[in-house]
């Protein structure tokens, strides 16, 4: 199945045409040696590696902007063992890091993948910066979860610090045969035998935020078929705006309740790639935002003020009691929960958190 296969996905052998076009039945419309699928972080650094090895790449994106959830999230990436650790005398290791993980993913978390996050963290820092991304060399940001500070931080403290370079570096690759497409949906998957060999889009499609499900709902877009000779890279994201398939993983999550995923972060692509066979993996556990504010929509601006700022060197606290209530730099999930404790006994009661003139 070539490049097909990426984030929470592995590849099984299971009814692999069960509802995938068949390459015998289409005439396909372009070809090129590599798809991806989504223009984020993952997309993004895909397009540009397959591209350097020579490839014509097509990359795909359903939205009108570019990135995804990538372009607004909070710009850290954790990099163990980091240039910047060296220089401010921070003491990090390969062994401190996966011990880390391992106590926030409660230990189901696969060790051999942790151990590739770690042993290759600073190739992937490098190739950022040889793809134009700019990172602040004074200081590591100091995550929850981590018991050191490894995350490295863009200039801009967003996402976009990635996500516009890269894009920079792979739209200036036109000459070469590759290309950036906007507002095209993945729709299916072409088979041959159990190989991928190619991908049933929309073009001109619109996302509609308001129907219940766009995924099922939204037909707009001209039909194309597009070969794939090489491979099909699935970068397509999460699902936390798809009120379906997240209350299937979830039942206690309601309709109304907000993300800080980006508009059209739904489970289509994900759907299609189990139904060719993908096994899904953890797909159910599903993040909860401690970090951000009620009165802002989305992922707004107060995640950059916790996480960076009243949680390293503030506290957080029960508005009803004015006492602390949580170790601030503990894991997400372990501070999501209790958060959720108070909220379950006053729903309007949430927490703050606040420093002192240390920020």
């Amino acid at each position: 199945m070539g490049m097909v296969g990426a984030g929470a996905l592995a590849l099984g052998a299971v009814n692999a045409q069960a509802s995938a076009v068949d390459a015998k039945d289409v005439k396909f419309d372009e070809e090129w040696d590599v798809i991806i699928i989504g223009s984020g972080f993952a997309g993004l650094a895909a397009g540009l590696k397959a591209a350097q090895k020579g490839n014509k790449v097509l990359i795909l994106e359903k939205m009108g902007r570019i990135g995804g959830n990538s372009v607004i999230n909070g710009g850290g990436m954790s990099v163990p063992m980091n240039p910047v650790q060296e220089k401010t005398g921070i003491k990090d290791s390969k062994e401190l890091f996966m011990n880390d993980c391992l106590k926030a993913g409660l230990g189901i978390n696969h060790p051999e993948l942790l151990g590739t996050l770690a042993d290759r963290g600073l190739d992937a820092f490098k190739f950022l910066v040889d793809n134009g991304v700019q990172f602040k060399m004074d200081h590591c940001a100091h995550f929850g979860g981590h018991s050191v500070a490894r995350s490295m931080l863009t200039t801009n403290d967003s996402g976009s610090g990635y996500i516009q370079p890269m894009l920079e570096k792979f739209e200036a690759l036109k000459d070469k045969g590759c290309e950036l497409r906007r507002r095209a949906k993945f729709d299916d998957f072409v088979m041959d035998g159990e190989r991928v060999a190619g991908v049933v889009i929309r073009e001109e499609y619109k996302f509609d935020p308001n129907l219940y499900s766009d995924d099922l709902e939204n037909t707009s877009g001209t039909k194309k078929t597009l070969k794939a000779k090489k491979g099909v890279v699935l970068a397509a994201g999460g699902f936390c705006r798809d009120k379906i398939y997240r209350k299937l993983q979830d039942p206690r999550i309601p309709d109304d309740v907000d993300s800080t995923n980006h508009a059209g972060a739904t489970a289509g692509v994900l759907l299609k790639a189990f139904e060719i066979g993908a096994y899904p993996v953890q797909v159910d556990w599903i993040q909860f935002g401690l970090w951000a504010s009620p009165d802002e929509k989305g992922f707004g601006t107060a995640p950059i003020l916790t996480q960076q700022g009243t949680f390293k060197y503030g506290i957080a606290v029960d508005v009803r009691t004015g006492k602390r209530f949580m170790n601030e730099l503990a894991d997400r999930k372990t501070r999501a929960d209790a958060e959720f404790k108070i909220l379950r006994e006053d729903p309007k009661a949430y927490p703050i958190t606040f420093a002192d003139t240390k920020m």
